[in-house]
């Protein structure tokens, strides 16, 4: 009986250990997932910094200091900038390590090597629009700039110090539910986000549509229907006395045909809250006599945020705001002097061709009533 017994537990731990290893569409394997010694358990207490904690890492020239406040912001102090944006990199990576990765592999259409065949499409159009080939363009056009290049080679080199340190216990916990490990950054990774970043706050689509609509409506309706008329705006507040003016009466009686064109209309029109705002009072007219400036960037609320909070400071350097995880310094905050945001000018910055091949091998193309050669890229 207990021979019995135990070739029966044999049996369903073998069984068992075999399907939780192996994967199964559209699930990854989740042996490792529930593993007690490197599955999501080792996730459930997060690391703490001790204050004023001293970074002790291979690629550091001198010391660095950093420091956690009440909000988890990470304040850095280095003694040169190559220690500081080596220390922003590997501590934004503490913090936002698959964040940042998942981003790029979305820019590079790789996600359908994490995800499988569901994300081909969305990778196909990404690889078709050129994210990679703009990326490798903007990082040659950086490494031009010397002072830039030290500061992105920094960076890669930080967060690669912190994905060395891993071991698979500390992977962060999509990469467990996943079923993948983390690959080495790049510095093509860093122009890899900012395309990202470009692609979702640039690239009109509605080109097509109206191209159709003009078409059909010709020039004269087209034009009356969808005016080319930028909506007033008085950006300089210098009223002293505020104005005066009769509120628009709301309508009793709302036409619904008139509804349904604003809320359907014939061709999609942009976003109008797709854009950004900022604005800036004059200490003079603050209680506290400091000026103040507001820059809403209006982008989406995402867990984990879009954004991340760091202050910067070295002998040259004395800076803190809102950083895009996956790239050095920052885009939005203030320094000793001054301060500063970002808008989006929410302007038609993309062009569609429409491109006739010679032939079924797409070899040759027509240009200016010429045929050119195709440059082709295989990935």
């Amino acid at each position: 009986m207990k021979t019995f017994r135990f070739i029966l537990l044999l049996l369903v731990t073998v069984t068992l250990g075999y399907f939780l290893n192996r994967k199964m569409d559209p699930a990854p394997p989740i042996g490792n997932f529930f593993s007690p010694f490197t599955g999501f358990w080792r996730n459930a207490q997060q690391a703490q910094w001790p204050a004023g904690e001293l970074l002790r890492l291979y690629g550091l020239r001198d010391k660095v200091s950093v420091t956690y406040d009440k909000h988890h912001f990470p304040h850095i102090f280095a003694t040169n900038n190559h220690d500081l944006y080596f220390a922003q990199g590997y501590v934004t990576a503490s913090d936002r390590l698959w964040q940042m990765e998942f981003q790029t592999l979305a820019a590079a259409g790789r996600l359908s090597e994490i995800v499988g065949e569901k994300a081909l499409d969305y990778d196909r159009t990404a690889r078709r629009k050129g994210m990679v080939y703009a990326a490798n363009n903007t990082l040659k056009a950086l490494n031009t700039d010397k002072e830039i290049s030290e500061v992105i080679n920094a960076y890669t080199d930080g967060i690669n110090a912190y994905i060395k340190s891993l071991e698979p216990k500390d992977y962060p916990f999509e990469y467990k539910l996943l079923g993948y490990e983390p690959e080495p950054w790049t510095n093509l990774k860093v122009t890899l986000l900012l395309k990202y970043m470009a692609n979702d706050l640039s690239f009109g689509e509605k080109d097509l549509q109206n191209t159709n609509a003009l078409k059909l409506f010709g020039h004269e309706l087209f034009d009356q229907l969808y005016p080319d008329i930028d909506t007033p705006v008085d950006p300089i507040v210098d009223n002293p006395n505020g104005w005066t003016f009769e509120p628009i009466r709301k309508q009793d009686v709302d036409s619904n045909a008139l509804v349904e064109l604003i809320t359907n209309p014939l061709v999609p029109q942009p976003d109008p809250m797709n854009g950004s705002n900022n604005w800036a009072v004059s200490g003079s007219k603050t209680a506290s006599g400091n000026p103040i400036l507001c820059s809403d960037p209006h982008l989406g609320l995402n867990l984990p945020s879009l954004w991340y909070t760091v202050q910067l400071s070295s002998p040259d350097v004395n800076v803190m705001g809102a950083t895009l995880p996956g790239s050095p310094n920052v885009i939005i905050g203030f320094n000793d002097s001054i301060a500063w945001g970002v808008t989006n000018a929410q302007r038609d910055l993309v062009d569609w061709y429409k491109i006739t091949f010679k032939d079924e091998t797409h070899n040759e193309y027509k240009l200016n009533g010429e045929w050119v050669k195709s440059d082709k890229v295989l990935e």
